[in-house]
């Protein structure tokens, strides 16, 4: 290599480690400058501050796991107390019972921790606790001796040693499963050092030494994996003894996990065939993924995590777990050698390095594997006769790397999502919106990751889809229509169990299936949306995270409709997520014929179905973010009073700035308060527009007649009314909003901007309905039905007269009676 010969053993090793570490570093350079580009930043070196925070983040996630290992052995311990008879409880209540000689008053606080802690009913254990204390059976137990630390840990066995043994399983395997980095693309390109055989004189053993450290040097979690054995030491030998085990423990750990997970990706890249190779590769990716995601919680759940375990491994506690009892150089009964736990673990990393090199040896012996990767035999149905559903079809069948993505990722982000939504659920109960809300929100990353997924499959191939008889957009749109039917066939699934679950809720749950088969449809659209032709160099720019963010607009408000049993914000998420499809449906459509050339690309020309949608809802967001903040400084009646003014200020704020936008872009005031050429004078207009106000107006008396009668109806009026006569001058400023300003700013953009772009887009009744439901949603739920039916009559007036003052002075009648109601 040097002009002189062959490269030695050790400096073949140092040349192929440094070249990992520079393909790390190119990597975050990419992602750097594509941030960069996208984001429209420039300056600053992103790449180190990003690298410097991913090894803070991984270091945390190093102490979590350790931190995880003592308190699955403190959660053993636990259970071992209970399994004797006594019940584990915090020390302050033990000197609370014997203080009083009985049942103390804090019984309840009592249980409430325990419950968090553990999990259970507490009202059971405020029982339990009454019991104990009454009775004496069982005992109470002081946390302070029952939970005594790792030096206790059970020679043999127990649940100590048992949960302890499994979660620092549960590390290890985290740690082998990173490789140079969790990939869940499953595509990601891989350059094995092997090529170096063929290429220079070096010792093959050389070469495949290097591959196998190639992660410890590219993946910065491995250089903080050496505080899991530092910190448990720490924990039994002293701070002293701690530090010397960072190096002398943890580094052959830390190296054999990195040869294992190295031998693993080489064994599934040569042993399986290229379409299950990324099956496997992305299993493995998931599993590490979700094994690092549950470690960040597990040290604050490991008693909960030992509650739900303990039924399936009662019987097993009893069997010998020396393990953990090993790793830490326990010779006996509260015995512990360091030495003894340095060589345990020594043996026990070369065991595993030298199964990852027989791993390797092994696959590179019986090279690539000759499984054919023929496409099934079996032709599709009547439902493939459709080409492109067809080709589709036989994509998602060959590419088992996508099933594994689009859903395995999905089922994981949506537990998470779950969890993370835990008040929310404990208020929905476990009940039939539970199940059904868990199967929207998978769902919803079911379609956010297969549409991306499936174009990136395509890559520069798209091109060939422009010599079909039909259009590029076409084409899309059926994508769409399949990902939506394979989404709704999945949550099908979900919705079935819980109909069989819940027999009595079958119409509820038959009522969300409508409602996601909808909103799944502008989902699928919008992730069509991120279609993008990859690079020169093989990879798919990144997506601008706005576009990226606005495929989510809606979601969350479904979800929570689903999960609350609240069919408002359902329809309101359906309606705003349908809207959002449409806006970026109409802005990519703009894009569409420069996507192999995207630098040609030019904005769609003002106004668009976009510039309508922010406007709308900045006024809206606006203005109800001034009125918390004047609630919360000066009070609600402060908020009450000056709800008109706050109103005011946010919609002359955003017409103003709406009308600038539009003027800087050639587009005049006149070009949105009229529609192409008027109709006729403006007078007879005026006079329509009247008389319809008043007949929407007396329905709306109609409306709220018959909600007197309906059961709860009244109720709910009658809670309205008190809190109109509760707030003093609400009843004021609400009608100076409703005649005097809101008639004239929600015309100009739900009938001026919105429903004129949104008939460029659909046309029709179509423009007609999505116009009026949109505008209904900003309105309370039960005066739904009154404004929907005047965003229609609005719209109509405007589009038959050319003019936008009748349906602005139809309003202006509308909520004037609406004083009445």
């Amino acid at each position: 290599m040097n002009g002189t010969g062959p490269a030695g053993f050790w400096t073949t090793i140092r040349v192929l480690t440094g070249m990992a570490l520079t393909r790390a570093a190119g990597r975050r350079r990419r992602r750097a400058k594509l941030f960069r580009n996208r984001s429209g930043g420039s300056g600053g070196n992103w790449s180190d501050i990003g690298f410097a925070i991913t090894i803070v983040f991984m270091a945390a996630l190093n102490v979590s796991g350790a931190f995880f290992v003592r308190g699955a052995v403190f959660a053993g311990e636990r259970l071992a107390a209970e399994q004797s008879g006594q019940i584990v409880v915090d020390d302050w209540f033990l000197q609370s019972v014997q203080r009083n000689g009985g049942v103390p008053p804090n019984v309840r606080a009592e249980a409430q921790s325990l419950s968090q802690a553990f999990g259970r009913d507490p009202d059971d254990i405020a029982a339990l606790l009454r019991q104990a204390v009454a009775t004496g059976r069982p005992g109470l137990i002081a946390r302070s001796k029952a939970i005594q630390g790792l030096r206790p840990l059970p020679y043999a066995g127990g649940y100590p040693a048992m949960l302890g043994t499994l979660a620092l399983a549960w590390w290890f395997g985290m740690l082998i499963l990173q490789g140079e980095g969790v990939e869940l693309d499953t595509q990601r390109r891989r350059h094995p050092m092997w090529e170096w055989l063929l290429t220079h004189p070096v010792r093959p053993s050389a070469i495949f030494a290097a591959e196998m450290l190639s992660p410890l040097a590219a993946n910065p979690i491995y250089y903080s994996a050496p505080l899991v054995p530092a910190i448990l030491y720490g924990g039994v030998y002293g701070l002293g003894w701690g530090i010397a085990a960072l190096f002398i423990i943890g580094l052959p750990l830390t190296l054999a996990a990195s040869c294992m997970g190295k031998a693993l990706e080489v064994w599934v890249m040569l042993r399986f065939a290229p379409r299950t190779r990324g099956a496997v590769a992305g299993m493995l990716g998931w599993v590490g993924y979700t094994a690092t995601l549950l470690l960040f919680v597990a040290p604050l759940a490991a008693d909960k995590i030992a509650n739900l375990l303990t039924p399936a491994l009662d019987g097993v506690a009893t069997l010998p777990w020396p393990w953990l009892g090993w790793f830490l150089g326990q010779t006996g009964q509260d015995r512990y050698s360091f030495a003894a736990g340095a060589v345990a673990c020594w043996l026990g990393s070369a065991g595993v390095i030298a199964l990852a090199v027989a791993l390797v040896a092994y696959a590179a012996r019986n090279g690539l594997s000759a499984t054919s990767d023929a496409p099934p035999k079996r032709r599709p149905g009547r439902f493939g006769r459709e080409p492109l559903y067809r080709k589709e079809l036989m994509w998602f069948a060959r590419d088992r790397g996508a099933v594994v993505q689009a859903i395995l990722v999905p089922l994981t982000m949506a537990s998470f999502q779950l969890v993370s939504m835990g008040g929310l659920l404990a208020r929905a109960g476990n009940s039939w919106n539970l199940v059904c809300g868990g199967a929207i929100i998978f769902g919803t990353y079911f379609l956010t990751i297969l549409g991306p997924r499936s174009l990136t499959a395509e890559g520069s191939a798209l091109w060939i889809a422009l010599t079909w008889p039909r259009g590029l957009e076409s084409l899309l749109k059926a994508k769409a229509r399949l990902w939506t039917m394979l989404s709704t066939g999945l949550v099908a699934i979900v919705l079935a169990y819980a109909a069989y679950a819940f027999p009595a809720d079958i119409p509820s749950i038959a009522a969300v299936g409508v409602c996601w088969f909808v909103f799944a449809r502008s989902m699928a659209e919008k992730s069509v949306t991120l279609a993008s032709v990859a690079e020169a160099s093989g990879e798919a720019p990144k997506v601008p995270t706005g576009r990226r963010w606005a495929t989510q607009l809606g979601t969350m408000t479904f979800a929570i409709g689903v999960l609350t049993e609240q069919w408002h914000l359902m329809i309101a998420g359906i309606v705003y997520s349908v809207m959002t499809a449409a806006a970026m449906w109409q802005s990519f459509r703009a894009r569409l014929p420069f996507l192999f050339d995207p630098w040609s690309e030019t904005v769609p020309a003002p106004p668009t179905l976009t510039n309508a949608m922010v406007a709308i809802s900045i006024l809206v967001e606006g203005a109800a973010l001034a009125t918390g903040i004047v609630a919360g400084s000066f009070g609600q009646e402060a908020a009450s009073a000056m709800q008109a003014v706050i109103y005011t200020i946010c919609a002359a704020a955003v017409s103003l700035g709406t009308w600038n936008f539009l003027n800087n872009r050639g587009v005049t005031l006149r070009d949105i308060w009229t529609w192409n050429a008027p109709r006729g004078a403006l007078f007879p207009w005026l006079l329509a527009g009247s008389v319809a106000g008043l007949l929407l107006g007396l329905f709306g008396l109609g409306w709220t007649f018959a909600l007197h009668r309906i059961p709860g109806g009244h109720d709910l009026l009658l809670h309205a009314a008190e809190q109109m006569t509760a707030m003093p001058r609400l009843a004021q400023t609400q009608a100076i909003m409703g005649i005097a300003l809101a008639p004239l700013v929600e015309e100009y953009l739900f009938r001026g901007l919105l429903y004129r772009t949104l008939d460029q887009e659909w046309g029709g009744w179509a423009a007609i309905l999505g116009s009026a439901a949109f505008f209904a949603i900003y309105h309370p739920v039960l005066f739904w039905a009154p404004v929907f039916l005047l965003g229609i009559a609005s719209a109509l007036l405007f589009r038959r007269s050319g003019y936008l003052a009748p349906p602005v002075l139809m309003h202006v009648i509308f909520n004037g009676t609406g004083l009445f109601w």
